[in-house]
Parts: structure tokens; C-alpha cells; sequence
């Protein structure tokens, strides 16, 4: 290549469209592994009578990361003590989605929310480049020589809130498609003990495959560095967690299934998510 072909290529790289371009690519990159919804609660220990914000972690970066677009959620959700649901009206923007809750009775709260299912999928094109898109896969495969990975997600999240004192009976589940089931009320545990989790699935315990991992605010600010690394469980084993220090700690869950029928025709696998956020 010539000097002059060179140098028209570099400028057209530094270029606003191509500095874009470069941009899209970065972001396509970071956003491989899929961005994971995580509730938290501005106070974990609050009075009667008082109010505070929920509001959420979405993507690689803990404690805070990206904004959650209003479609991309189905449903916010706070359990009162006395069993009372109540459902938050989303607002339509993209943003941390933060919205105040009212702790008038005493007693264990349990936030929660559930995502919009959605596609993902990574394909390599005929002419060899990567694509990564939230497409299902019958819409792409005209353009691909190769599919990577495509998927159907779903992400479901909960954290736990004390108003005064805890609840005499620990809500440890409230029915999520899927979810992390402390084994005992999770405001008893002290630095130095071990968390314990059961998995539970539309209702019953989780004896399939999933993976784990889990962090804590302040250990990392780099993407996707978690504290304790993805680990790998069979036939529904309960997580055994140690929990060294106190602070606030994150927790994700997910399994994969093969999809079948015709729901081959969109995806490949049905993943599913599960996070929790505890205090201590």
C-alpha cells in the first residue's frame, strides 16, 4: 500500500464516522457477557415512618453502572411485611430507576424486579466479522455464516430490607421464576460466616445446572472482576457463600437450557438470572 493510501485510511479512522464506528465496536465488546440487573436499597436498616429510594445496578461495573431503559423492565415490586404487594409505576426513561419506598410497618421487606425477556445473539457474518445484537436468530441468519451463541434471557432480582426490627417469619422466598433462597434470615449473618442458598424454579427447588459468582462493593472497579469467580454447581447444590467482611455484596445465579421445538426457530438456549444484594 502506498504512503498517501496510508495516510487517507489512518484520517478516515480518526474521523468523526469512523471514531463512531471504532465507539460501537467497544461498546459491542463490553457488552458480551450481557449486562446483569441488580435492586439495592439506598438504607438497608430504616425506621417506621420513614421513606428511601430503590434504585439499580445494570451492567459490568459494581456498585453502579449503566441505565435501565423502561422496556427492559416488567415489573418493580416491594413486599411489605404484612404481605402486602405493591407494584412501582415505571417511569418511561432510562435511567438508575429510582423510586421512593414508604416503611410504615415493622418488619423485613423484601424489594424485588423482574426483567422484559429478551434476544441475544452473536453471529459471524459471510464475510467474517463478528456481530453481537438483541435479535433472535431468524432475523440474522440471512446475514450469518455462523451462529455463535443466541439466546432468550430472563433476570429476576431481590434484596432485603429491615424496618426496626426483623420480620418473626424470615421471607426468604416470594415466588420469582427464579431465585437465591437464603437458608435463614439473611440480617443474623456476621462477617466470618458462611451464606447459604437454595435455588428455587418456578416454584420448587432447582436441581438442574447453574453457575455462580459474587462480589462486594469496593473490591473492583474493573468490569466483570468479581471477587469470588464463576463456579460451576450440579443437581440443585445449595451455594455455601463465606462472607469475609462486612459491606455490601453481590450475588448472580444463572442456568441455560436448551430450547426446543419451535422455539429453536429464534434461540438456541433459554438462560435465566437470578441476583440478590445483601447488607451487613
Amino acid at each position: 500500500m502506498k504512503k498517501t493510501a496510508i495516510l487517507k485510511a489512518i484520517n478516515r479512522c480518526l474521523s468523526p464516522g469512523g471514531l463512531l464506528a471504532i465507539a460501537s465496536c467497544l461498546f459491542f465488546a463490553s457488552s458480551a457477557l450481557g449486562h446483569t440487573l441488580y435492586i439495592q436499597s439506598s438504607r438497608y436498616n430504616v425506621h417506621e415512618g420513614k421513606k428511601f429510594p430503590l434504585f439499580f445496578c445494570y451492567g459490568h461495573h459494581i456498585p453502579v453502572s449503566d441505565g435501565v431503559r423502561a422496556k427492559k423492565l416488567n415489573n418493580i415490586t416491594v413486599h411489605a411485611p404484612s404481605g402486602k404487594v405493591k407494584k412501582m409505576k415505571i417511569r418511561d426513561e432510562t435511567s438508575l430507576h429510582s423510586y421512593m419506598v414508604d416503611y410504615d410497618t415493622p418488619g423485613t421487606y423484601v424489594l424485588t424486579a423482574e426483567t422484559n425477556p429478551g434476544y441475544y445473539t452473536i453471529y459471524i457474518d459471510k464475510k467474517g466479522r463478528e456481530h453481537h445484537v438483541i435479535k433472535p436468530k431468524n432475523l440474522v441468519k440471512d446475514k450469518a455464516r455462523k451462529i455463535i451463541t443466541s439466546l432468550y434471557c430472563n433476570q429476576y432480582t431481590k434484596t432485603y430490607v429491615v424496618c426496626d426490627t426483623p420480620s418473626r417469619n424470615f421471607p426468604a422466598r416470594v415466588g420469582l421464576a427464579l431465585e437465591l433462597v437464603p437458608t435463614k434470615d439473611i440480617s443474623t449473618l456476621k462477617p466470618g460466616e458462611t451464606l447459604e442458598l437454595s435455588v428455587w424454579s418456578n416454584g420448587k427447588p432447582y436441581k438442574g445446572e447453574g453457575y455462580w459468582d459474587a462480589s462486594y462493593n469496593g473490591y473492583s472497579t474493573e468490569a466483570e472482576d468479581m471477587f469470588y469467580k464463576k463456579t460451576t454447581l450440579t443437581n440443585g447444590e445449595t451455594l455455601k457463600i463465606p462472607i469475609p467482611k462486612s459491606g455490601r455484596w453481590f450475588i448472580r445465579y444463572s442456568t441455560k437450557t436448551d430450547a426446543k421445538g419451535e422455539v429453536l426457530n429464534s434461540c438456541n438456549q433459554l438462560k435465566q438470572a437470578a441476583s440478590l444484594v445483601f447488607e451487613l
